[in-house]
C-alpha cells in the first residue's frame, strides 16, 4: 500500500514538473537576444601577499577603466569572499562585474591587464544568455 502511494506522488511529481519544464508561456512578449555573458570575480588580495593593497574605491576605478576600454558597459558590485588555504580561512572584498556582448580576446585581455598591471587574480565564467532591456515606459529597447 505505502508502496503504491509513493510511486502515485512520484508520478504527479513527474508530471508537474514535466509539464513546467514545457511551458514558456510570455517568452515571445521579451523579444530576447542571444548572446554572451561573462562574469569577473576579481579579488582585491594581492596574489603576491596576501593581503589588500589596493584601496578599494581606487581598484574599482581601475578596473572600471580597463573593462570599458575593451567592451561597451558593465555591470559592477562590490562583494565579500571567503575561501581557505590549508586550515586559514580568508576573507576578501572582491569586484563582480558582468558584461555582455563581448568576446574572448576582449576579455583575455582584460584579465591580463588586471593580472600584471594590479597583481590581482580573477575568476572569469562564461555563459550563454537570453536577456532584453526593458524601459519604464515598458517599451523594449
Amino acid at each position: 500500500m505505502k508502496r503504491k502511494i509513493f510511486i502515485t506522488v512520484l508520478l504527479i511529481f513527474v508530471g508537474i514538473s514535466l509539464s513546467a519544464c514545457s511551458s514558456n508561456k510570455d517568452s515571445d512578449y521579451f523579444e530576447l537576444t542571444s548572446t554572451t555573458r561573462y562574469e569577473l570575480l576579481i579579488g582585491l588580495n594581492d596574489s603576491t601577499s596576501g593581503q589588500q593593497i589596493i584601496e578599494t574605491d581606487d581598484a574599482v576605478e581601475r578596473v572600471k577603466k580597463m573593462i570599458l576600454d575593451h567592451t561597451d558597459g558593465l555591470t559592477m558590485t562590490i562583494s565579500n569572499g571567503s575561501y581557505y588555504v590549508g586550515a586559514l580561512l580568508v576573507d576578501e572584498t572582491t569586484i563582480n562585474c558582468v558584461i555582455y556582448n563581448s568576446d574572448d580576446a576582449a576579455i583575455r585581455a582584460i584579465v591580463d591587464e588586471i593580472n600584471q598591471e594590479l597583481n590581482l587574480s580573477v575568476l572569469a565564467g562564461k555563459s550563454n544568455s537570453d536577456y532584453q532591456l526593458l524601459s519604464p515606459d515598458n517599451t523594449i529597447q
